[in-house]
């Protein structure tokens, strides 16, 4: 009979979120992950897949809860609710904004270098998410004529998750949650003036 186990397998990924997104993939070893887990290298294992597999749980709890909570508003949203997305990147108190940056973002970078084609989807899939999100959120202000209908907003929800990435690494490189306010202020006033020309 097997023997219960003496965890919350949640709970193992929450804490593990805060370690790899502060510290990144490469930078954690199996003895660190056993001391913030808990887990044993064999349970890590066995429970996980290994390194990559508690990484891949990580990145897929971040990214539901960004894309159940701080993307809900633009699923059917205009443009304002894109405006109120961006400016959460370097609000105070939102998820979404963070010294760290994004773990998503991180691992884009950081993958460049480990190659590895499951965190290649799992990022792909939650860009793809997002901008998703931007681009209905044109097509509704096009449709109820609050922008322009000639606008390509399939390339511009392109450029927007680009927008956010960089915010992310601007974060992240001034170590504060408020490093990518000026980009964020660019694509604001640049999605606010859309909405006046139309």
């Amino acid at each position: 009979m097997a023997r219960p186990k003496s965890y919350n397998k949640e709970e193992v990924v929450e804490r593990v979120v805060h370690a790899f997104w502060q510290h990144g993939y490469q930078a954690l070893g199996l003895r660190e992950l056993e001391r913030l887990t808990g887990l044993n290298q064999f349970a890590i294992r066995t429970e996980f897949g290994g390194k990559e597999g508690l990484y891949l749980e990580a990145l897929d709890f971040y990214s539901e809860k960004a894309i159940d909570h701080a993307m809900q508003p633009m699923k059917n949203g205009t443009v304002q609710d894109i405006i109120a997305f961006l400016e959460a990147l370097v609000s105070d108190g939102s998820m979404t904004s963070s010294k760290h940056g994004c773990l998503v973002v991180n691992t884009g970078i950081e993958n460049a270098r480990v190659g590895s084609p499951r965190l290649e989807k799992a990022v792909r899939r939650y860009w793809q998410a997002l901008e998703s999100c931007f681009r209905t959120c044109l097509e509704n202000a096009v449709a109820e004529k609050r922008v322009d209908p000639s606008i390509d907003y399939a390339s511009f929800a392109k450029g927007l998750v680009s927008g956010v990435m960089g915010v992310h690494v601007q974060n992240r490189l001034d170590g504060s949650n408020k490093g990518g306010r000026f980009l964020v202020g660019v694509l604001c006033d640049q999605l606010r003036a859309m909405e006046r020309s139309a």
